[in-house]
């Protein structure tokens, strides 16, 4: 029996995990794919899988740590979730002042999403694949949503979202409108490209960061595989996970705050 280990891979598109089977009549649906053998499914990439554990995770933890909740904490697990909730919430707080109820459940969920996601490979989960031929190979189970773009434009779109969304119901859609063209009509194309380039910059920041550190530590697995780049696992998923969630919330608050105006400061 041959026994390898696969370093993490140098640049992997959105690799499939699984189908899932398709009845006949959804075999048109635009994302539906001939598997080879004559059916028909729909595709499970890599990143879907590991955003579904980090999912799962989250959900545990907090399960967990919330099941026996005390006045006075004496668990560890409820001691640091309470540290990390006064963290965002006075984050939040000295942002958004007295909306900070109304957004502080979405940046939580966006940056324990994000954190997840970005230190999902600084542990060593492996997954073990068996070919016909009895070789066995050992590699890493999860890859980081994050350094997929799909999932971070999905996340710049989410905020964008809530942005535009509340500047909507501050201003009024003609207000929204008109603010284009404020200060003075000429500058309504650079106020729109401002505006479209605030999920395009938060989304390509985080994907580019995240692909980047991936990209690195493939190249030194291949030039100085073993022992060499596991340290390295401590920038550049660790620490560099850690500042670029913070990154996309701080962004995230910068422009709801923008668009709540001065009524923040009220």
């Amino acid at each position: 029996m041959n026994i390898s280990f696969l370093t993490p891979p140098l640049v992997e598109g959105p690799k499939i995990a699984f189908f899932v089977p398709l009845p006949k009549f959804l075999h048109q649906v635009p994302l539906a794919m001939n598997v080879g053998n004559g059916e028909f499914g729909l595709p499970v990439s890599m990143t879907v899988v590991s955003s579904w554990f980090c999912m799962f995770i989250l959900f545990m933890i907090f399960k967990v740590g919330t099941k026996k909740l005390e006045v006075v904490p004496r668990g560890k697990l409820q001691i640091i979730l309470e540290t990390l909730f006064v963290f965002l919430d006075n984050l939040v707080f000295q942002s958004l002042g007295k909306y900070k109820d109304r957004f502080i459940s979405f940046i939580s969920c966006l940056f324990l999403f994000i954190l997840s996601g970005n230190i999902l490979t600084f542990f060593p989960i492996p997954w073990v694949t068996k070919i016909a031929d009895k070789s066995i190979f050992i590699h890493p189970a999860f890859r980081t949503p994050t350094a997929d773009l799909n999932t971070t434009v999905g996340l710049a779109l989410l905020t964008a979202i809530v942005f535009i969304g509340t500047n909507i119901k501050q201003l009024g859609l003609f207000g929204y409108i008109k603010n284009f063209a404020s200060p003075v009509p000429i500058l309504l194309p650079l106020n729109i490209i401002s505006e479209l380039a605030k999920p395009i910059n938060m989304s390509f920041r985080l994907f580019g960061n995240m692909f980047a550190g991936m990209v690195i530590m493939g190249l030194l697995y291949k030039a100085v595989p073993a022992v060499v780049p596991a340290p390295l696992h401590l920038y550049f998923d660790l620490f560099s996970g850690i500042v670029q969630s913070f990154v996309f919330i701080m962004l995230s608050i910068v422009n709801i705050q923008s668009s709540l105006g001065d009524s923040v400061n009220d």
